[in-house]
């Protein structure tokens, strides 16, 4: 429908309202169609195309996996500073002395702490937006309007069998376990609990749109399992060579 109302007129694709992702929607839509040629299927055409963007995004994500597995390091010394600092009150001047300790631990590892928050989110900033996109190509678009995959009888309606939000969350799950983490065990505990948070938000949305994320988390459990194993140090791989 897009594609026939710009060949008419240009001016007309302005009846369709994409809303504030227009920018990345409409060469998503794009994308996905000219993908859908090829393979045929819009469920399978959601797949690969998120194979490419996530292709596109790999060296981002090895550089926050890096950059996590440096944080992880530096946790012993950092829980060391704040155990020093945990009886001080919020408002006591004191407390600059801990953020003071925490940025030179920092820079003796030649890291900042304003970079690492970077770091920390950068894996979301990278997926959110094509989240949205995806969102609003499924429900503003007629093309997958009525379009099956397996067992799903329209991708742009929920999964009537509820299993692509569910192994969603699970995904999220084996992500959180698998990515190195800082806080302390209660603060995991806390985060353990967005998985089902999120899986439940998304039972009713479409179901395209929750194999787009699934697909990428999958992605990303992938590329972080083979990233891990490439930067685990020199001596951990000695050491399973001699357990071989």
């Amino acid at each position: 429908m897009f594609e026939e109302l710009r060949a008419i007129d240009p001016e007309l694709t302005r009846a369709i309202n994409f809303g504030m992702f227009s920018v990345l929607a409409v060469p998503l839509l794009g994308a996905l169609k000219w993908v859908q040629g090829f393979v045929g299927n819009w469920g399978w055409s959601i797949v690969a195309l998120t194979v490419v963007i996530n292709l596109v995004m790999a060296p981002f994500r090895h550089y926050s996996i890096v950059n996590g597995l440096k944080m992880a390091k530096l946790s012993p010394e950092m829980r060391a500073i704040q155990e020093r600092y945990r009886k001080v009150p919020l408002m006591d001047p004191k407390r600059q002395l801990m953020q003071e300790e925490i940025a030179a631990l920092y820079a003796r590892h030649g890291m900042s702490m304003s970079s690492q928050m970077m770091v920390g989110c950068l894996p979301l900033l990278l997926t959110m937006p094509f989240l949205f996109a995806f969102y609003r190509v499924l429900t503003v678009s007629v093309d997958l309007r009525g379009a099956p995959f397996l067992w799903i009888s329209d991708l742009a309606q929920k999964d009537p069998l509820f299993l692509t939000p569910v192994l969603m969350g699970v995904s999220m799950f084996v992500m959180q376990k698998m990515t190195p983490s800082t806080m302390d065990p209660a603060q995991q505990r806390i985060m353990m609990l967005m998985p089902l948070m999120l899986a439940g938000m998304f039972l009713w949305a479409p179901a395209g749109l929750n194999l787009y994320w699934l697909t990428s988390n999958l992605w990303s459990i992938l590329q972080q399992g083979l990233s891990m194993r490439l930067l685990r140090p020199a001596e951990a791989r000695a050491k399973d060579k001699r357990a071989k």
